[in-house]
């Protein structure tokens, strides 16, 4: 049976409360009087009020985001300019009556003033017009940064332009370059040629996603770097907009691009290439003198560079495998009475701090920098959750907020399945909104610490600048009303404004921005006979923003399996998903935990008979995960049917310590009023192989009530991810028959 299913949507505009702007992020104060102010396609502007950089700027955001003209060879133009004193930093206000008035405290907040006249402007028959209004703006944090991976792949100097280009537009200040990796230097080093003669081309990249097995590879050469004159040329064009670069070298770890080139700075001096393959290695810089001196000696040729005020030197995931069998590290170790390795990285950290305070620079890393004592003069950048980084606010350290759970946009951001592969994870423009840097419960003491936040943008999985784009927006937007704005939007306020407003002006720069987020949501209720999927969704219609809901229901077959179809959005392939569900006996039945799922990963337990299965690489929400290795549940049919099979769906992601079971049992059980659970004949199948994730058990008899337990591994086997631990257990569709 083939369902498609093509809307009759009852529209509702989503209503703006207020006075709403069309600014993003949006402004501290926006009223509206009466009236517009109308220009064609020209704007003058006196060009002795501001110096030439600016001039240039306004002509620059004019030309690419409203195809306007700045006009500059008149005395009184249609724009002026004020200088404010005594106000906040980076403050500015726009005063649009029959002139326009901008008024800045900064150079950098005359730009910010200019993005936001930009978004003002209306397209109409005459040209274009902007609201008579009053606007009065200033940023809420001081780092609000954007994080670009060009080791795993690389982009060239014309694409970073862009990228600085869209994120100077929604004010953010903070470039974040991630330089280096196991999979590629991608700076000129003059000292040391083999960096990217050597380490800057891999030989072969990992296919589909680093969890596919069996693996297989894209032989080919594969690579790039900037020279140190490209590298100045970024950095002055990212000035010139008011951005400011932090390169990042990292150390000790991930550091198998640089030790292909120079092996003997590593621990054991094996050769080896360019790492292919995403993911952590052991190999990384030796705790000895000669890499330390090797370190500093590139870092004395990066700071010069970049005239910002923080260098970052990573700090992450480093394992401490060939530190513990190398003689000299334990013998560092031991010479300096360091209790383990941890304390080791801390030793390694601090010289590297030293250094960069003695170039007049300030160090940054991600926080495991923490471990084994913070540096004296170090900043942290929290990724692995808040805790990192209020434990180095408390010690009085200064703190950039990164966590994943809301800002890595190389996370999903749809649940369909039809969104292009990522690492994994799930990270909603509505998620990304959410965001606050300083917890609420944070003292002002701490407070004053954290200087603001940042997403990143990882490229394991992102190899073309396009799809670049895709990830980060509108995420990103999202993130500037988090990090700029005092009072943020309302999710479904800075929806109807980014729709309205923000979706064509990307669309005139043709930036490959993600519609994910106008997707339907779709919800799965049980019913009597089956299920009933619930779709709510935002489509966009002569620029408006409007919402439509579907139920479609789906009734459990009686005899042979059938799938059904349909198809949401059709009229807008950016949004349309198409939705297959196959049906049979046990869709929508009733499960008993005798075994409880673990709480991160319990999804509605309607989820293992809603006849989707999950995808592969796999997604949390679509999957119900457990933390032990026997696990028994009860399925309830409702009524005594008829089986012939049963097929349990599990995951097989060593990875991520997810692992298939080896022994899957079956039984029929006798309901309650037949004098309590009685056990009836079962069925016994095990001995699949450890990565066998379809079980199809052959099953045929009548019943109510089936118990399933499922038997895995009680360890992980040694040498995989995780050896020694528990394996999880992960279960999607079970399917009857």
């Amino acid at each position: 049976m083939k369902n498609v299913i093509y809307f009759l949507f009852c529209w509702m505009i989503v209503p703006v409360y207020g006075q709403i702007s069309s600014i993003l992020p949006s402004p501290v104060t926006y009223v509206e009087s009466e009236g517009t102010f109308q220009l064609n396609q020209a704007l003058t502007v006196n060009p002795s009020e501001i110096h030439p950089g600016l001039l240039a700027q306004f002509t620059f955001l004019g030309e690419t985001f409203q195809g306007l003209t700045i006009q500059t060879d008149v005395q009184n133009g249609m724009v002026n300019f004020k200088k404010l004193e005594n106000v906040k930093q980076d403050s500015y206000s726009i005063n649009v009556a029959d002139r326009i008035t901008i008024s800045y405290s900064s150079d950098a907040s005359c730009y910010y003033a200019m993005t936001s006249l930009m978004q003002l402007m209306k397209r109409n028959e005459n040209g274009l017009s902007i609201p008579k209004c009053f606007v009065k703006d200033y940023p809420n944090y001081q780092w609000r940064g954007l994080h670009l991976d060009v080791a795993r792949h690389f982009f060239t100097v014309e694409e970073v332009k862009r990228f600085i280009d869209l994120m100077s537009f929604y004010k953010f200040n903070t470039f974040h370059w991630h330089l280096t990796d196991d999979q590629g230097w991608r700076i000129e080093i003059k000292k040391y040629p083999k960096l990217t003669e050597i380490g800057a081309w891999r030989d072969s990249t990992v296919n589909e996603h680093y969890t596919t097995t069996p693996r297989t590879y894209t032989k080919q050469r594969y690579g790039g770097f900037y020279t140190q004159e490209q590298i100045k040329e970024v950095v002055a064009y990212a000035a010139e907009k008011y951005v400011t670069i932090v390169p990042e070298i990292e150390m000790p770890g991930h550091a198998r691009a640089a030790l292909a080139a120079y092996p003997e700075f590593s621990c054991t001096g094996k050769q080896q290439g360019v790492e292919g393959l995403w993911g952590i290695f052991d190999d990384i810089f030796c705790s000895k003198p000669e890499s330390i001196q090797f370190l500093q000696d590139i870092l004395s040729e990066v700071i010069p560079l970049f005239p910002g005020e923080y260098i970052h030197i990573g700090g992450d995931e480093a394992p401490k495998t060939r530190w513990h069998n190398c003689p000299k590290c334990q013998g560092i170790m031991s010479a300096n009475h360091l209790k383990d390795e941890h304390e080791l990285q801390s030793y390694f950290i601090r010289q590297m701090d030293a250094f960069v305070t003695s170039k007049g620079k300030k160090m940054i890393g991600w926080d495991e920098i923490l471990e084994g004592g913070l540096s004296p003069n170090a900043a942290v950048m929290s990724w692995r959750g808040f805790d990192g980084g209020l434990e180095a606010a408390k010690q009085g350290h200064y703190v950039v907020m990164t966590p994943g759970s809301h800002c890595y946009f190389d996370h999903y951001q749809g649940k369909g399945k039809d969104e292009p592969l990522a690492i994994g994870g799930y990270t909603s423009l509505e998620k990304v909104l959410s965001f606050n840097p300083c917890p609420a419960d944070a003292s002002p003491e701490v407070a004053a610490y954290i200087l603001g936040g940042q997403a990143n943008i990882w490229t394991e999985y992102i190899a073309t600048f396009s799809k670049v784009e895709y990830m980060t927006y509108p995420r990103a937007i999202a993130l500037s009303e988090a990090l700029w704005s005092t009072n943020r939007l309302k999710y479904p306020d800075f929806l109807s404004v980014l729709v309205q407003t923000h979706f064509p002006l990307l669309d005139h720069w043709k930036v490959n921005y993600s519609k994910s987020a106008l997707k339907a949501s779709l919800k799965t209720i049980r019913t009597n006979t089956g299920i009933e999927l619930q779709s709510t969704g935002m489509l966009i219609e002569e620029g408006k923003l409007k919402e439509s809901t579907l139920s479609f229901p789906v009734t459990r077959t009686k005899k042979k399996t059938k799938k059904a179809e349909f198809t949401i959005h059709p009229e807008d392939p950016s949004i349309t998903q198409h939705i297959v569900i196959t049906n049979h006996l046990a869709l929508g039945a009733k499960v008993n935990y005798l075994t409880q799922p673990s709480p991160k990963y319990n999804a509605s337990d309607v989820v293992l008979f809603d006849g989707q299965y999950g995808a592969r690489p796999w997604k949390g929400h679509e999957w119900i995960g457990f933390d032990t290795n026997v696990i028994v549940l009860e399925i309830d049919l409702g009524k005594v049917t008829n089986i012939h099979e049963v097929k349990v769906s599990f995951l097989q992601d060593e990875n991520s310590w997810i692992h298939a079971p080896y022994q899957l049992e079956i039984a029929s059980v006798l309901p309650k009023r037949n004098n309590g659970i009685g056990m009836g004949e079962g069925v016994s199948l095990d001995g699949y192989a450890p990565n066998s994730e379809i079980w199809n058990l052959p099953y045929k008899g009548k019943t109510q009530i089936l118990r399933l337990t499922i038997t895995g591994s009680p360890t992980i086997p040694s040498g995989l991810p995780g050896e020694g631990n528990m394996p999880w257990i992960f279960i999607d569709e079970i399917q009857i028959n």
